[in-house]
């Protein structure tokens, strides 16, 4: 596990910040008083080009951006936090996310809450979280590997509603068991708040050096989720028609491959947090747990 108190010195010498945003009409207010308050600051706020042309604005391509700053600011859900760190997960970018979504288990900030968090960045007041990501690896019949970073997660669903999936998952290459039902979900610790919890997989600390395998709506009362450290491999075979999705954006479909493997990459989000940030606060908040 690992959540650092900067040693990266992001905050010194601040001169740009990247922004990639959620192309929803509302948040175009949100990016200008954002704006303003960089520029307050004598920072460069660089728009990635797809969210600048959604809201009219100058954008820069992300490449662009990235030989500007390290510094990327995620404005939108949990999804939009997830896009980008799986674009920016093998270079050196470190994400602030602030919340203008729905549920929000990643993006912590506020937009009422942004001017004095940048004051505390800007000071050294803050933490680097750095959550474990997935590597996913499709294998053609012709023995070809397709890769994926997954941020949250990795699902195996069926496709045709009215017939179930059999699916089979080996651990380290070694038969371990058989699923029937809809699916099953591969989940990073820091994905088991999304699907993962939702199908009553159990929720992980997001630094856990470990991942989990959950049954969707099997049909043997004995299936449970297992846990698994990141040391272990494991990959799925099935002739039943089901889709592989990653991190709820990429859509393959089984049938193409002999298999698919799952395993945690060594590449990592880097996540720009308060200081102290609670993770086991927001689960009480957006669970509503003990009331």
């Amino acid at each position: 596990m690992e959540n650092l108190m900067q040693n990266f010195k992001l905050h010194e010498n601040v001169k740009s910040i990247g922004l990639i945003a959620k192309k929803s009409a509302e948040i175009g207010a949100l990016i200008d008083k954002i704006t303003k308050i960089l520029k307050a600051k004598n920072i460069e706020i660089l728009i990635e080009k797809n969210s600048a042309d959604f809201f009219g604005k100058a954008g820069f391509g992300l490449n662009e951006i990235l030989k500007k700053t390290e510094i990327l600011i995620s404005l939108g859900g949990d999804g939009t936090l997830i896009s980008i760190a799986g674009k920016v997960a093998n270079q050196n970018a470190f994400i602030i996310g602030i919340h203008a979504g729905t549920l929000g288990f990643l993006t912590d900030i506020l937009p009422d809450d942004f001017e004095k968090f940048l004051d505390e960045f800007l000071r050294g007041e803050y933490e680097i979280e750095r959550p474990f990501m997935l590597e996913v690896l499709f294998e053609k019949n012709s023995g070809e590997i397709v890769r994926k970073l997954a941020f949250n997660d990795v699902v195996l669903n069926r496709n045709n509603i009215a017939s179930m999936a059999k699916i089979d998952a080996y651990l380290n290459r070694k038969y371990f068991n058989t699923y029937f039902g809809d699916g099953v979900i591969i989940s990073s610790a820091v994905g088991s708040t999304a699907y993962n919890m939702s199908a009553n997989g159990p929720i992980i600390y997001p630094l856990s050096d470990v991942f989990c395998i959950t049954p969707i709506c099997s049909h043997s009362l004995t299936q449970r989720p297992l846990i698994v450290p990141k040391e272990y491999f494991v990959n799925f075979k099935t002739k039943s028609d089901v889709s592989a999705i990653v991190d709820g954006q990429d859509i393959f479909n089984m049938n193409e491959f002999k298999n698919i493997g799952v395993r945690v990459n060594k590449a990592r989000s880097s996540l720009i947090r308060r200081v102290n940030h609670d993770y086991f606060g927001i689960l009480r908040e957006k669970l509503s747990w003990g009331k």
